[in-house]
């Protein structure tokens, strides 16, 4: 379409933009939706002051857009604020940290250096933990040798002492020979002590066990006299103590049987058969043997703990000690059973003697004689001939052998008188 005739040309090209402008665009409609709302009437003058109104308009709702919103930006500059005290917080710690990145290399060098100085430390303190469990005796031992009475820790404590005394003479051996004498004099202190209370505490259960006729030996008792073994002269002062208790035990025990009898009078005494000399005599003799075996064990038990208990055989037990090279051993048994039995040695040969002087008849004289080298020869196997009743039984055998040829010689005579009588 052309320009219209008559229009200037300004005017003729806003009227075609107007021409050519869609009414149905959804911004015009919106546009002259919101005029219709404030423009009512359309008048030269609203048309005039149009641009003024809009202008006003917009400016009213930018003033109410402010005001809705400063909530808004007031909570934003909170929030600014914040941040900006976030931020400086942040370089503060920054910087903190900045120093103390400084600091922490010498705090790691030192930690670094204390750990090996804690390490050397505890080095050290193994070295002298163990040099005090090897060379030295804490309280508790101590207690255990001097005051506390005699129980599992007093063998405990007394073969550590022993343990040191040897360490120490490793000890001579270095650079540290004084040490080691002043630790080996202190430790043979603690051992002659703890020895001394042993053999005092040994002889005192000893003479205990004097006071009973079958005596049981605990096993501390054992243990005691095992450790004991080890001082040969404390050793023999406490097998003297068992010799001595058993010694008078069991001469009231013989004297008992042959006057008394058992309890509640069985068995009955052995006197009662004075009248039958072979059972008075051999009764005599089989208690002499029971008791012999019955004090072979508890001695043997006292003295000699480890040797095997064989009570069913005969064999002689002192004989096997030797096989085992316990020669001592042997010797000390022997003395303390021969010891036993010197006490019994009288009153028996008063009464074989008493026996044999009551002119018994050839027979009995001949079973006496008998009977007696029999038990001398039992009794000198379990208990040795260099004793004092194998010498008594030997001796009692030899008489009665000897009162046997008196008997003999003297019917030897008297059938020699009536020999011509038959002639």
């Amino acid at each position: 379409m052309g320009t219209p005739v008559g229009l200037a040309p300004g005017l003729s090209r806003k009227l075609k933009k107007v021409l050519e402008c869609r009414t149905d665009s959804p911004d015009l409609v919106a546009s002259l939706n919101t005029l219709s709302i404030f423009y009512n009437e359309n008048t030269p003058q609203s048309r005039r002051n149009l641009r003024s109104t809009i202008e006003d308009r917009s400016l009213h709702l930018n003033h109410e857009f402010l005001q809705a919103s400063q909530t808004a930006q007031q909570a934003l500059d909170r929030v600014e604020e914040e941040v900006n005290a976030l931020a400086e917080c942040c370089d503060n710690i920054a910087k903190a940290l900045s120093s103390c990145s400084a600091s922490t290399g010498d705090i790691i060098s030192t930690t670094e250096r204390l750990k090996e100085e804690l390490e050397i430390t505890s080095q050290r303190q193994d070295v002298v933990s163990s040099f005090l469990r090897d060379y030295q005796l804490s309280n508790q031992e101590i207690n255990a040798l001097r005051d506390e009475d005699l129980n599992d820790n007093f063998f405990k404590a007394l073969s550590h002492v022993q343990q040191i005394h040897a360490n120490c003479k490793v000890l001579l051996r270095t650079h540290h020979q004084r040490a080691g004498l002043e630790l080996m004099d202190m430790m043979a202190v603690y051992q002659e002590g703890a020895y001394e209370r042993l053999c005092r505490w040994v002889q005192a259960e000893c003479r205990k066990l004097g006071d009973n006729d079958n005596p049981e030996v605990d096993e501390l008792l054992k243990t005691a006299i095992r450790w004991l073994k080890e001082r040969p002269a404390l050793f023999k002062y406490c097998a003297e103590e068992v010799a001595n208790m058993r010694h008078n035990a069991l001469f009231r025990r013989f004297i008992s049987a042959l006057t008394r009898g058992g309890p509640g009078g069985m068995p009955r005494p052995i006197e009662v058969h004075a009248h039958d000399p072979l059972r008075y005599v051999g009764d005599m003799l089989g208690w002499l043997h029971q008791a012999l075996a019955s004090e072979r064990e508890l001695v043997l038990a006292l003295l000699d703990p480890d040797a095997v208990v064989d009570t069913g055989s005969t064999v002689n037990r002192f004989s096997k000690s030797l096989e085992n090279g316990t020669g001592k051993t042997e010797s000390d048994l022997t003395f303390v059973l021969d010891r036993i039995f010197e006490g019994v040695c009288r009153p028996f040969k008063v009464r074989v003697e008493q026996v044999l002087q009551s002119q018994p008849s050839l027979i009995i004289a001949c079973k006496l004689s008998n009977t007696l080298e029999f038990y001398s020869y039992t009794i000198s196997d379990l208990l040795g001939r260099d004793t004092a009743l194998c010498y008594t039984l030997w001796a009692l055998r030899d008489a009665a052998q000897k009162t046997f040829l008196d008997i003999l010689k003297s019917r030897e005579r008297s059938f020699y008188d009536i020999l011509p009588c038959f002639c």
